[in-house]
């Protein structure tokens, strides 16, 4: 069994919040969960000792282990251990308050979740409770920064052992632009390792609400997202919307970014469409 580990930046000032309870969650039994918190000034070490074991004891006989950080700067420190440590997955609330809760949605997010070298899966405010990762929802635009993010869901899913799908979001509704779409996305699924068997095209206006709803009633499922996505005549139709999926969405939310593509190996982001 492929051995996975998890990095958590937690809190002290927001104890309790749900993304270390949604890692344990979707952890393997060859899962290790490491919770981190930063010390910052007017913050003494041994409190933030003192959450850490606290925030451990919420998940008795879970891999869970905790790390203290030091150094001038939340996101500088996080992103040097996230390097050093190479985690499979970084999971972080996005809607907390002070340094931790302002880096998804807030003024800092981009520094973090742009420059990591791992996946970062946010857990937006309207997020439900999650069980066993089940399947792995990538929506593509056709664009490098998508693909690159179907490349990562690719080494994920081998390493859950969970099935991937495709979803591609249209304004148009004509039945010969499904019909071309679709058959884009079978092409791109057979390039996939392991080969992807499920994609759908989905119709609306609203790109974030169109894959919302997509997930909605999925146990299991989580989205995953470039960064920044761009397709042609579509300029940033994922990178636009990314913190509005994030806000709005009731599953996890893989956000993946240029960075953390590359790392991964980029193999399919070679073959943008025109």
């Amino acid at each position: 069994m492929t051995t996975l580990r998890f990095l958590v930046p937690v809190d002290p000032a927001h104890p309790s919040m749900p993304a270390a309870q949604i890692a344990v969650a979707l952890a393997t039994p060859a899962t290790t969960v490491e919770l981190v918190a930063v010390t910052t000034a007017g913050l003494p070490a041994e409190v933030v000792d003192t959450f850490l074991a606290e925030e451990a004891g919420r998940f008795p006989g879970a891999p869970v282990e905790v790390r203290r950080l030091e150094g001038p700067g939340v996101v500088d420190v996080l992103l040097h251990h996230i390097t050093s440590t190479d985690p499979d997955l970084v999971v972080l609330d996005s809607h907390g308050r002070g340094p931790l809760g302002e880096l998804v949605l807030g003024s800092v997010s981009a520094d973090l979740v742009r420059s990591s070298s791992a996946p970062t899966l946010l857990i937006g405010p309207a997020c439900e409770p999650v069980g066993e990762l089940r399947r792995l929802t990538v929506a593509v635009d056709g664009s490098s920064d998508s693909l690159g993010a179907l490349d990562v869901a690719s080494g994920l899913s081998r390493r859950f052992s969970v099935p991937i799908e495709l979803v591609e979001v249209t304004e148009e509704m004509a039945y010969t632009s499904d019909v071309a779409e679709s058959a884009e996305l079978h092409r791109l699924a057979l390039r996939v390792d392991p080969p992807v068997r499920s994609w759908d095209v989905l119709h609306g206006h609203d790109v974030p609400r169109a894959l919302i709803d997509h997930v909605r009633f999925e146990p299991g499922a989580v989205l995953v997202l470039g960064s920044h996505g761009r397709s042609a005549g579509r300029p940033n139709v994922l990178g636009g919307t990314a913190a509005r999926t994030v806000r709005h969405s009731t599953v996890p939310v893989l956000v993946v970014s240029p960075q953390a593509a590359s790392d991964e190996g980029h193999h399919l982001a070679g073959a943008e469409r025109p």
